[in-house]
C-alpha cells in the first residue's frame, strides 16, 4: 500500500524517481503497488491484513495476505500517527481496531508469528499495555508512546522548504542489512542466517539517537531468525547505501529545524531545485506558507473553543484542563469508543482531521477527556449528545472557513 503522491508531483525535480539517501540511487523503479491513493485506507489495510479477498473485490490489485497456521507476517508501517492512531491519507486506524484484528487472527490460527516495525510519532501507543505478550506477535516502534519519531536527510536553507529522503528508525534498519554485504562480503550469507529479530532490536535501539525505539508483545518472537520476516537474500537491500557514508541532518515533524544540507542524485553536483517552480508573480510557496500558517490557528483555536465550551458543560474538569493537554501515560481500550466518536464528530462538523496531518498534535486532549468521562462515571450518551452539539454550534457558525481546510494535506 502506497499513497504514491510523490514521484509524479510537480515539486519533485526528479519526476517519476524517488530517492531515500543523498547519494543514493532511484528506489521507485520496479516497485509493483498493489493500493495508492484513495485504496490506501485504514479499513483496507485491516482487510488484507486478515485476508478478507472478498472485501477487496474491485480495489487495487485485490491482493490479500492469504496467510495460514505455519506462516510468518512481516508487518511494516511508515506514516504519520499520535495517541492511539496510525494516520491514513482519509482514516485513521486506531489501536483498539488493530489489536481486534491482530487478536482475531491469532484465535484464527493465521499466522505462526508476526513481526511488526511501526514508523511513527508515538508508535508506542499503539500496542502499549494493550498488545498481548503471548500471542507470538512482536511489535517494534520508532517511538515511546509519548514522542515523535525523527526524520532523516533533510534539505532545508534560505527559500528551499523542508524535504526529508527518510526517517531515521527506517533507514537506520534497512541501511544497517544492506551494510552487512559491504562490511563482510565473505560471511555476509552466514551472518544475515543467524542474526535473530532481537540482535536487529539491539542494533536499532542503539543506534537511533533521537527518539526511544520499543519492544512490545510477545519476546519469543524475538529469539527468532529476522530471515524469517524479511528474507535472507543480502541483494534484497542491495540499492542501500552506507548509512554512515555522510553527513546527516534531522527534522522533528512539528518543529522544523532547518540544515544546508543537500541532496545530490547519483553524487551528481545537481542541487535540488525546487526554487525555480516557485518564482512565478504570485510566490506560490510563499502564499501556500502563510496560508498553512493562517490554517494552523484556525484548528488551534476550534480545538480550544470546543474544549472551553465541553468545561462548561463540566464544570467539575475544570481545574484539570492542564491535565488534558498532557500525553496520556496509559491508554484503556474502553476509552477508545469514546474517543473515535468525538473525533469522527469534528471530522463530520467541521473538517477532515485525518486530512490535517497538524492536528495530530492536539486530539490527544480528547482521549483524555474521555478518559475523564469514563472515569467519572458520566453517562456515554449524554455525553456524546452534548459533545456533538457543542461541535456543532461551534463549527456551523464558520462552515465556508472550515472549507478550505478540507483541501490541505501537507501542514504539521
Amino acid at each position: 500500500m502506497m499513497t504514491d503522491d510523490v514521484a509524479f508531483n510537480i515539486k519533485n525535480p526528479y519526476q517519476g524517481e524517488l530517492f531515500n539517501h543523498p547519494n543514493g540511487s532511484d528506489v521507485y523503479q520496479g516497485v509493483q503497488v498493489d493500493y495508492k491513493g484513495e485504496n490506501v485506507s485504514s479499513e483496507h489495510f485491516l482487510n488484507i491484513l486478515n485476508g478478507n479477498k472478498t472485501a477487496m473485490i474491485n480495489f487495487g490489485s485485490g491482493r490479500v495476505i492469504e496467510s495460514k497456521h505455519r506462516d510468518n507476517i512481516f508487518v511494516y508501517f511508515v506514516g504519520h500517527g499520535t495517541t492511539g492512531i496510525l494516520a491514513f491519507p482519509e482514516t485513521y486506524l486506531y489501536a483498539d481496531e488493530l489489536n481486534n484484528a491482530l487478536q482475531s487472527m491469532y484465535i484464527d490460527h493465521k499466522f505462526y508469528s508476526m513481526l511488526l516495525y511501526i514508523e511513527s510519532c508515538r508508535a508506542g501507543s499503539l500496542f502499549d499495555g494493550i498488545l498481548s505478550e503471548s500471542n507470538n506477535i512482536f511489535a517494534v516502534t520508532a517511538a515511546g508512546p509519548r514522542e515523535s519519531s525523527w526524520s532523516i536527510y533533510c534539505i532545508g536553507e534560505n527559500e528551499i522548504p523542508d524535504v526529508c529522503l527518510g526517517d531515521e528508525f527506517s533507514c537506520t534498519w534497512i541501511e544497517d542489512q544492506a551494510n552487512f554485504g559491504k562490511l563482510y562480503p565473505l560471511q555476509v550469507n552466514e551472518l544475515v542466517e543467524k542474526r535473530t529479530v532481537l540482535n536487529h532490536f539491539n542494533y536499532i535501539r542503539n543506534s537511533v539517537k533521537l527518539s526511544n525505539v520499543m519492544p512490545y508483545g510477545d519476546f519469543s518472537v524475538g529469539q527468532n531468525k529476522l530471515s524469517a520476516y524479511i528474507g535472507k537474500s543480502p541483494e534484497v537491500f542491495s540499492k542501500y547505501p552506507n548509512h554512515k557514508s555522510g553527513v546527516l541532518s534531522f527534522n522533528k515533524p512539528n518543529n522544523t529545524i532547518k540544515s544546508s544540507f543537500r541532496f545530490f542524485k547519483n553524487n551528481t553536483p545537481k542541487p535540488y531545485q525546487i526554487k525555480e517552480l516557485y518564482n512565478g508573480k504570485n510566490n506560490t510557496m510563499k502564499q501556500s506558507t502563510i496560508y498553512n500558517s493562517i490554517m494552523r490557528k484556525i484548528m488551534d483555536r476550534v480545538f480550544n473553543t470546543i474544549l472551553q465550551n465541553v468545561m462548561k458543560q463540566l464544570p467539575q474538569f475544570i481545574g484539570h484542563v492542564d491535565e488534558l493537554k498532557e500525553f496520556p501515560s496509559n491508554l484503556p481500550l474502553n476509552v477508545f469508543p469514546c474517543y473515535r466518536q468525538t473525533l469522527d464528530c469534528i471530522t463530520t462538523n467541521c473538517f477532515s482531521l485525518p486530512k490535517n496531518i497538524y492536528s495530530l498534535n492536539e486530539v490527544h486532549v480528547f482521549f483524555n477527556l474521555c478518559t475523564k468521562v469514563i472515569e467519572n462515571e458520566w453517562k456515554s450518551k449524554e455525553f456524546y449528545a452534548m459533545f456533538e452539539q457543542v461541535v456543532h454550534n461551534i463549527c456551523s457558525k464558520n462552515a465556508s472557513m472550515f472549507s478550505n481546510l478540507l483541501k490541505i494535506i501537507d501542514i504539521y
